[in-house]
């Protein structure tokens, strides 16, 4: 492992982490090292670990002297699966194998941060073997079996039998797995009852106020300590003026706080 001697550079060194009960592997960029308290960041629903919103954090974090472990869990990696094959439930395992793996390394803490899908995705941990949680921005789901959620699918996307995906043309188009619309179940506020870690949960204020009535209804649910703050003139991506740099205080500010304890 590479030896730290200054938090303003800290030295990124590129990981796999292996899936269990598979062949596959997430790739991941270590940012520091792991005798740092470590941020895992995790990307959105088609994200990868060089997202401007991760990639920047890594830096943001870093000079707080926060170690940060940025993740893919699909790509073009020999060994990487294909996004095909990905859905919230196995966005989940894949948080805990991430959790696991760097424990493994020598991480005794360890945060983990989901921007969009991920959020989601955090709440539905198994293990929930971290010892704290952000979610940026969180999605929600109440159930893609309901009437009007079908109806959504059938006007909005066709699906592709040799994908096996759904494919969307419309705005910047889309395409997603079958699996993501059948293998959620029971829906995130469920989910967020039976989580029990301290967790922050913030809300871009140009989303709307669904997401954030999603976002304070997870901070109501959790059974842990939780805080919900709304970034206004944010929108989902943070790209804002000034915006990455207010979720990224706020994340670090909840960070500290718990290493204090």
């Amino acid at each position: 492992m590479q030896k730290q001697s200054n938090l303003g550079c800290l030295k990124e060194t590129k990981v796999n982490i292996p899936i269990p009960e598979s062949h596959l592997e997430i790739a991941g960029t270590l940012r520091g090292d792991y005798s740092l308290p470590l941020a895992v960041l995790a990307p959105g629903l088609g994200g990868w670990e060089n997202d401007l919103l991760l990639f920047n954090a890594s830096r943001f974090l870093g000079q707080l002297g926060i170690a940060t472990l940025r993740v893919s869990f699909y790509g073009d990696g020999e060994k990487q699966r294909d996004i095909g094959d990905f859905d919230l439930k196995t966005n989940a395992s894949d948080i805990d194998a991430v959790v696991d793996y760097v424990k493994e390394q020598g991480s005794r803490w360890v945060c983990v941060i989901g921007h969009s899908y991920s959020g989601m995705a955090i709440v539905y941990s198994i293990k929930q073997a971290f010892d704290t949680a952000v979610l940026w921005d969180p999605s929600h789901t109440d159930g893609y079996d309901e009437p009007q959620a079908k109806k959504n699918l059938e006007t909005d996307f066709v699906y592709i039998e040799e994908l096996d995906s759904y494919v969307s043309a419309h705005g910047s188009g889309y395409v997603l797995s079958r699996r993501v619309f059948e293998d959620y179940a029971p829906g995130s506020s469920v989910m967020a009852k039976n989580f029990a870690v301290d967790t922050l949960v913030v809300n871009a204020g140009k989303s709307g106020e669904a997401m954030q009535r999603f976002g304070r209804d997870y901070a109501d649910s959790i059974s842990a300590e939780t805080e919900h703050i709304v970034i206004p003139d944010a929108s989902h991506p943070f790209t804002e003026d000034g915006a990455m740099e207010k979720l990224f205080a706020e994340t670090a500010r909840w960070i500290k706080q718990k290493l204090v304890r």
